[in-house]
């Protein structure tokens, strides 16, 4: 009997795991596309222009600082531009290094960390359901093993409170896996619109400095 108050114990603790589970999946994803708004921007156009504007007058700190300004100082562009314009003696292929590397560890780094929570948050979720079930499925046999007279209509609740935790791990891992496969793609999309709103950036910063 004391075996199966322990694993009753046993199958709620995991309940309390796949709730924890939902939440945290819930929080990471929010983060991930509020970061993604932050970095992206709606009319790039207008700060590239005033960045050339600035570099064909000399104005290379005038056109960092528009870069920390609101309301571009939380967008990768930005971010990137500051970077190349800060090291604009350092030749055009240095700066390409550079700036690949600052995107990679400022701007996608965080973001792809949270992404790996989200990955295993989908791996666990069904894990988790499935010992969910096996523990009160457990927990119920041993119930019936141990009394006389079997009430059918608490065995099937017991039944039922077991499929459950599957069906927890199931409704928890699908929702997140698309959320992270659409954030994947979310982030293919802004590093390579970056890239190719950074080539104009590169290309009059280069001729600036011949």
């Amino acid at each position: 009997m004391n075996v199966t108050r322990i694993i009753d114990a046993f199958g709620y603790v995991i309940y309390g795991a796949l709730a924890f589970l939902a939440v945290w999946g819930a929080y990471n994803a929010i983060l991930l596309y509020r970061s993604l708004a932050k970095k992206s921007l709606r009319d790039p156009s207008e700060l590239i222009d005033q960045v050339r504007e600035l570099c064909r007058a000399r104005q290379y700190e005038k056109a960092v600082n528009l870069c920390q300004t609101p309301p571009y100082w939380h967008s990768a562009l930005a971010q990137l531009i500051a970077v190349a314009l800060r090291n604009r003696d350092k030749g055009l292929a240095k700066i390409q290094q550079l700036v690949v590397t600052e995107f990679h560890s400022e701007v996608v780094a965080g973001m792809e960390n949270r992404l790996g929570s989200v990955s295993t948050i989908v791996r666990m979720g069904p894990l988790l359901g499935l010992l969910g079930t096996v523990a009160s499925m457990i927990a119920a046999f041993g119930r019936i093993g141990g009394s006389e007279h079997v009430n059918p209509s608490a065995l099937a609740a017991d039944i039922s409170l077991a499929l459950w935790a599957t069906g927890a791990g199931l409704l928890i891992a699908n929702p997140m896996m698309l959320i992270g496969n659409d954030v994947h793609a979310r982030l293919r999309r802004l590093r390579d619109r970056t890239e190719r709103q950074l080539q104009d950036v590169l290309e009059f910063l280069g001729a600036d400095s011949k």
